[in-house]
């Protein structure tokens, strides 16, 4: 048996301790890399997606009721299973052309900065799971699009598609109504 000074004793002690409290910050490696997931759509012409857990549902378009005095980004309003949800067109926020909704396209019921809206889109492709290393920042311009509500973007084989900040957009003040409906 080896005999070790008090000194060795106490160096030995305090380099487990070390030992130890290293090993409970270093997280440990599992080979996983970081994903997240979105929900591609198409909206004039353009490929967008928006992060999965703002999404509730997918939806067909239905009939909508138009409002007086609220913005035209507010096409109208449509009964969600007893509740009214405004459909919000993205389309001249983010500097795109048309002004119809052309009735084959999809509704995103989304949640976001304290707002449930249904996004309209030409067409939705689905969810996608991204490695959070291939989001880059966003660069490439869209003519008139609002940089600040671009999380980033990324390239596919099918093209670009620009990340959107959900809670940035609806949290513009485009979107609030005012209580008197001006």
């Amino acid at each position: 048996m080896t005999e070790y000074r008090d000194d060795e004793v106490k160096n030995i002690l305090e380099q487990m301790r070390n030992e130890y409290w290293q090993g409970l910050e270093e997280e440990p490696e599992t080979g996983e890399v970081a994903t997240r997931e979105f929900l591609f759509f198409e909206l004039g012409g353009e490929r967008f997606g928006v992060a999965g857990e703002s999404v509730r549902e997918v939806l067909k378009v239905p009939r909508l009721i138009r409002v007086p005095r609220v913005p035209d980004h507010i096409p109208g309003v449509f009964n969600l299973r007893g509740e009214v949800c405004a459909v919000t067109d993205l389309r001249s926020l983010l500097g795109l052309a048309g002004r119809e909704l052309p009735a084959h396209g999809r509704l995103l019921v989304v949640e976001a900065a304290g707002v449930v809206t249904a996004l309209y889109t030409d067409r939705v492709e689905g969810l996608v799971s991204i490695e959070a290393e291939a989001i880059e920042p966003f660069t490439e311009g869209l003519a008139g699009f609002p940089r600040e509500v671009a999380e980033g973007q990324l390239h596919q084989p099918q093209g670009l598609v620009v990340l959107l900040k959900l809670g940035a957009i609806l949290a513009r003040p485009e979107f609030v109504i005012d209580e008197q409906g001006t």
